[in-house]
């Protein structure tokens, strides 16, 4: 009797405990779920240049791509650069205004968007473009999250937010200027065929730009090893500005099976600019190649081919003199003096092997 008291309590208590954590659990994989968004096209960069006072009708999808309902908030931005993978830095609000934004010119009509699980809708917006305008390229970007403006600019709730790339060129004197501040490898010298290439470009002008171009690798006989596609996902470089310096840094690795050795140079040939008015920026960069599993066994080699030597000179020298200080007889002094010239035929011999290895270093390593 006293134990059935105390078993249907515990039950109880049990199936309650259950119950919550399901409610808890499901309200937090909804939460997550929720997370899910999608912005296409992720670039607008029409081809044509925008005149100013002219207008132009865009859209863009919006796809919900989590598992549950969900309402979106639209909103508009400007940006100030790319990250790697094509993610826009959104340009801070506090921030002192440049010539090159354009959220100023973009209308949307509507704020929200009510999209069921696995759906999507298109967002039309217009984009118009002021009398009074700067040539050159301008940048911003239609953004979604899944919170209101209101709590995102009061911090009383953490969220995120996504948004698309817009560039426009607009018609007048565009300046198209670039140059390469860095170009460098990870290291000097590499005991493989594993080497990082870093550069660093600088967008002078006041239009986007997006080098690209070949990375050619020579060995030391000048002759092409590799030739690499540089900034093939063409990501751009912004112009500068207050709020951007105009500077972005791109990477590639070149990863070889076959084993390297020797001096190499890469040279790095960039070009950009519109259709008909290309401009090309190149640079170099020299590195070696010294595999360790051939360079160790070579000095050892050599410093064993010395060690023999040295002592073979010392075993000679202590002979000769061992032989003048025992008081032999003039003819057998006479055929040591004649013994000698196949030791001076020798010992020449030996520096004319070294001269030509240090000439073969020389050569390959210069």
């Amino acid at each position: 009797m006293f134990r059935s008291k105390l078993t249907t309590p515990s039950f109880k208590t049990l199936l309650l405990l259950v119950v919550v954590y399901f409610i808890i659990s499901t309200s937090l994989v909804a939460a997550q779920d929720s997370a899910g968004v999608g912005i296409i096209p992720a670039i607008i960069d029409p081809i044509e240049q925008f005149q100013p006072g002219e207008s132009r009708q865009f859209s863009v999808k919006i796809k919900n791509i989590s598992n549950v309902d969900q309402t979106y908030y639209l909103g508009i931005r400007d940006i100030i650069g790319v990250r790697d993978g094509g993610v826009p830095i959104f340009a801070d609000a506090s921030s002192p205004k440049a010539s090159f934004e354009l959220s100023e010119w973009i209308s949307l009509g509507q704020t929200s968007v009510f999209i069921t699980a696995g759906g999507q809708v298109d967002v039309p917006f217009s984009l118009s473009v002021p009398e009074d305008v700067s040539p050159g390229a301008h940048f911003g970007s239609v953004t979604v999250s899944v919170q209101p403006p209101e709590l995102r600019t009061s911090g009383a709730a953490i969220g995120y937010e996504v948004g698309n790339i817009i560039s426009i060129r607009i018609a007048g004197d565009v300046l198209e200027s670039a140059r390469i501040r860095q170009f460098s490898t990870s290291q000097y010298i590499y005991g493989s065929t594993n080497v990082d290439f870093s550069a660093g470009v600088e967008n002078e002008g006041n239009t986007l730009v997006k080098p690209t171009g070949p990375l050619e690798i020579l060995n030391m006989f000048g002759k092409r090893v590799v030739l690499l596609n540089f900034n093939s996902s063409q990501a751009g470089i912004f112009p500068k500005t207050p709020r951007s310096d105009g500077l972005r840094d791109y990477s590639i690795n070149w990863t070889d099976e076959s084993p390297g050795f020797g001096r190499y140079e890469a040279r790095l040939s960039l070009v950009y600019g519109s259709e008909g008015n290309m401009n090309t920026i190149s640079t170099t960069v020299t590195f070696w190649i010294l595999p360790t599993n051939i360079i160790v066994p070579a000095l050892i080699i050599l410093g064993i081919f010395l060690l023999v030597t040295v002592i073979s000179l010392k075993l000679y020298i202590n002979r000769s003199l061992k032989m003048a200080s025992a008081g032999l007889p003039r003819r057998l002094v006479r055929s040591r003096k004649q013994n000698q010239f196949p030791f001076l035929l020798f010992f020449i011999l030996i520096l004319s092997v070294a001269a030509l290895f240090f000439i073969i270093l020389l050569l390959l390593f210069a």
